[in-house]
């Protein structure tokens, strides 16, 4: 038998990538010697009907190995043939329903060519089969150079949602072959065709009615189990279940090169961010918040929040429902507005109108200085966010001027349209947190004086701000990821009390830690009111922020509305009316003002007595959460407002919306 050779190479089809692997069979019973070069090729196409509009089909192909070469080739047994060096390829379904796929050869017209009964073929494990012998398959590569005759399915397989498999592809010469095979040649490419998988598509829970998490490339879905351990979620499987108070989780990788499998543990250390899904939904109102000054409080207000999930924002024209209050482009809630809404009509919140989303992303625990190695490096004002990280057991990001918070939140994941947290997206969260898919009691406060995030107190009630309230619990600090005597760290189960859930799937320090600002303020016609907090040398920071800001007021430019509330000019921090109905503030009124131990005046809400002080003039930006040493006071439902300075006791939270 002479000889052969097998080589490669690459090509660009005009629309497509082709992957080309050479191949050269040449079988010669005289000492002329014959070279040709065959390509086994690969192509995508789409096959079958879109079902679900957040679904799609997409495989990809990675060439793991070079082209097969082949030298001085003839007749082989299958001994020998499997032993070959393959052809290596990765395939990777980077939608959200599972595929079915058939791994295609399509044969090249040749002159002389090979009879595909004189091929044999052998996908990663599996038994020879001669090519000839394979279900036949549709013929798609016609180019002007080469033109596809025959065509045969040498495999098939499924994969599952973002999934992915890898096969090995080895052709020989069988030894069956004849003297019809002498000084010929053989061209083909591989194919893969992919349609949608009719048995494994991506779960979705019925209760939500559509308002399954949306999971963009760069998120992960994972699952926490009850030591805290991270672990990859199958998209096909129950990973998240509302109806069960497990809130769907997702992370954002620091090394996006590595992949996990589906359960494999997704260590620590490869963690960036971690975001919490909060679906869309309505409440029922059961108070319009409409409070003009103190009166006193009322306890018997607190209850469970009535909630239906749902894409459909609410309607004056059904019965039992309203129309939001909010403005003609649907960007901003209406400060101090009730629209037609009444006590038990269904409202869907401001928060997810204005971000035209099935749901929000939320960080999981105040935003962390990334590198931080102690309380006071994490206080840096600056907007670089590339310092952003969103964990449980870092530092919490304070001393930072609000607008470099929002710049640097804006500019963190533009991809998934990250943003710092408004005071409707608070809201948002609070009213889940209230309702029976939540853990509708009073959240534990992070008692953690260094600024840890997702710490828990051990015992309620806790100190008071004065610290000298007697049979409650004191803050204290701790070094990283450590037990004190009276908080737990997040990695401790006992903390899962701090969590919106009680359990590990939802979110941290919305009670306590550091006070958190909200890209929320009041304005008046010339933003002094807005601005009167702020120092001169920060202005220029809003101008000119964003190509796609617009001026609220000459001389100003603020970013596009549908990043920042705003409310009405007032000169008092009792004029809770003003409130934007849906975030989270006097609609958990009456408020009163009570004298705490040591002379210290506060105004509290009727909801756990959460300390309640409305922003206006003189403090025209809301502040949320509470510190903490403030004791009983703070929580979800805690209020308060600040000057849009740095502070060393104020960070910020951060908000995906896709």
């Amino acid at each position: 038998w002479g000889g052969g050779t097998l080589k490669g190479k690459k090509t660009l089809g005009s629309t497509e990538k082709k992957i080309l692997i050479g191949s050269s069979i040449g079988i010669l019973l005289t000492i002329l010697i014959g070279v040709s070069y065959a390509y086994i090729a690969y192509s995508t196409r789409q096959e079958g009907i879109n079902v679900l509009e957040t679904d799609c089909i997409s495989v990809t192909m990675e060439e793991l190995t070079n082209a097969i070469n082949l030298k001085n080739t003839h007749p082989i047994t299958d001994e020998v043939g499997k032993n070959l060096k393959p052809f290596r390829f990765k395939l990777t379904n980077t939608c959200g329903v599972g595929v079915d796929y058939n791994v295609n050869l399509e044969v090249m017209e040749t002159e002389s060519r090979i009879a595909s009964k004189n091929i044999a073929t052998k996908v990663d494990e599996n038994t020879k089969s001669i090519l000839s012998n394979n279900p036949t398959a549709p013929i798609t590569y016609q180019e002007s150079d080469y033109t596809a005759v025959e065509a045969y399915t040498i495999h098939s397989g499924s994969i599952e949602p973002y999934g992915s498999v890898e096969h090995e592809v080895r052709i020989w010469l069988d030894e069956s072959a004849g003297n019809d095979s002498q000084n010929g040649t053989f061209y083909s490419k591989v194919v893969i065709d992919a349609k949608q998988n009719q048995i494994v598509s991506i779960y979705k829970e019925e209760i939500l009615n559509g308002a399954d998490p949306v999971v963009a490339e760069g998120l992960i879905p994972v699952e926490i189990d009850e030591k805290g351990v991270v672990t990859r979620a199958n998209p096909a499987s129950e990973w998240y279940s509302y109806e069960e108070k497990r809130w769907a989780n997702a992370v954002i990788l620091n090394d996006k090169n590595i992949e996990y499998k589906y359960k494999e543990e997704i260590p620590e250390s490869n963690i960036e961010s971690y975001f919490v899904w909060i679906p869309k939904y309505s409440y029922q109102i059961w108070d319009l918040g409409e409070y003009e000054s103190l009166t006193s409080i009322d306890e018997s207000k607190v209850h469970e929040i009535p909630i239906k999930f749902g894409l459909n924002n609410t309607s004056d024209e059904i019965d039992g429902e309203c129309t939001t209050p909010m403005n003609e482009e649907k960007t901003q809630g209406l400060s101090g507005e009730s629209g037609n809404c009444k006590i038990g009509d269904y409202m869907t919140p401001p928060a997810f109108i204005s971000m035209g989303t099935n749901g929000l992303w939320v960080g999981k625990f105040e935003t962390g200085y990334k590198g931080a190695t102690s309380t006071t490096a994490a206080q840096v004002n600056a907007s670089d966010s590339t310092k952003i990280q969103i964990k449980p057991n870092v530092y919490s990001w304070r001393n930072i001027q609000l607008v470099n918070a929002h710049l640097a939140s804006y500019n963190y994941k533009r991809e998934l349209d990250s943003h710092m947290m408004k005071n409707t997206e608070w809201g948002a969260v609070a009213y889940l947190q209230h309702s029976k898919y939540g853990s509708s009691t009073s959240v534990r406060i992070n008692n953690n004086s260094a600024y840890i995030t997702g710490y828990a107190a051990k015992n309620e009630p806790t100190c008071g701000y004065t610290g000298t309230n007697e049979n409650c619990n004191r803050y204290e600090s701790t070094n990283l990821g450590i037990d004190g005597t009276n908080t737990y760290n997040y990695k401790n189960p006992s903390s899962q009390v701090a969590s919106t859930t009680g359990n590990y799937s939802g979110i941290y320090d919305m009670s306590g830690g550091a006070w958190e600002y909200m890209m929320s303020g009041v304005l008046d016609s010339t933003n002094s009111a807005l601005l009167s907090g702020i120092n001169s040398t920060y202005h220029s920071n809003f101008n000119g922020a964003y190509g796609e800001g617009g001026v609220l007021t000459t001389g100003i430019n603020f970013p596009n509305a549908r990043y920042f509330d705003t409310y009405t000019y007032s000169t008092s921090d009792t004029t809770f009316n003003r409130r934007i109905l849906g975030d989270g503030t006097s609609e958990f009124g009456p408020y009163a003002s009570v004298t705490y131990v040591a002379n210290q005046i506060r105004h509290i809400g009727s909801w756990y007595s959460d300390e309640s002080w409305f922003l206006y003039s003189m403090s025209p930006w809301i502040a949320r959460s509470g510190h903490y040493n403030y004791g009983c006071s703070v929580g979800v439902f805690y209020f308060s407002s600040d000057g849009g300075y740095p502070g060393t006791h104020i960070g910020f939270h951060l908000v995906l919306a896709i």
